[in-house]
């Protein structure tokens, strides 16, 4: 198995605080969704679903096998 570069590395890091802050913005939304206004339950929607799916794919960027570009 390739060795993993820095930015693989930062990019699955940065993938996983993505799903993270998912999951809060989430909560928030399950917590304070009866009493808020539909611009707020829709940003904070919007703003979830964002997240995960940059998440996804900063993690599959991070997990993927790239071949070594360097020239020798």
């Amino acid at each position: 198995m390739p060795k993993k570069g820095l930015l693989q590395r930062i990019s699955k890091i940065c993938g996983i605080i993505s799903f993270i802050i998912s999951a809060i913005s989430m909560i928030v939304l399950t917590l304070y969704a009866a009493d808020a206004s539909e611009v707020f339950r829709a940003s904070v929607g919007a703003t979830t679903f964002f997240f995960f799916m940059v998440g996804i794919v900063l993690v599959m960027i991070g997990s993927s096998n790239l071949p070594d570009l360097k020239v020798k």
